[in-house]
């Protein structure tokens, strides 16, 4: 045992993409060779993929979705009268190196209202690697005020271990 903390896993959600967007890379600000970014915050988000024991995983398959700036999802299911963003890609896979790293360009999603559930802002998070069992949960920032209502957040007894301080790049 490492002393780790194990993510706790959570529900794939609503959104998560039937279709896979054509452009599938690790940066969802720019869709194929449209010249222009999606609109909102840009973040970079990097993390590791690692065993129970703390070993990193290479060549894990990681994909992340969520919601754009306004909370909407790049979804034909996404029946809200948010506003699309065609310069955002909706969704990203990103694969691990050697030590277990992974790395996206998104941006700052908001939160929305989905079946009479609010959302506070959230990334999914999928991991498949061979030897492995799928693993999904999801992200949320630090300091949103719609944490305190979201029931998915809620029912995690340790918070700290999906909540993440986000600074916007300059």
């Amino acid at each position: 045992q490492s002393g780790l903390l194990r993510t706790p896993p959570q529900a794939e959600g609503p959104f998560y993409p039937i279709d896979k967007p054509i452009d599938k890379d690790a940066d969802l600000t720019l869709v194929g060779n449209h010249k222009t970014r999606a609109q909102g915050d840009i973040h970079v988000i990097t993390g590791r993929i690692l065993t129970h024991g703390g070993l990193p995983i290479p060549n894990a398959l990681v994909e992340i979705w969520q919601a754009n700036k306004w909370g909407r999802y790049q979804d034909d299911r996404d029946k809200s009268d948010l506003p699309l963003d065609d310069n955002f890609q909706g969704f990203g896979i990103a694969q691990t190196d050697k030590d277990g790293r992974y790395i996206f360009k998104t941006v700052r999603p908001a939160g929305y209202s989905f079946g009479g559930i609010e959302r506070t802002p959230h990334i999914h998070f999928k991991v498949n690697a061979i030897g492995v069992n799928e693993f999904v949960s999801q992200m949320y920032f630090a300091g949103e005020p719609e944490n305190k209502r979201d029931i998915f957040l809620n029912n995690i007894l340790q918070k700290e271990r999906v909540v993440v301080a986000f600074k916007p790049l300059a």
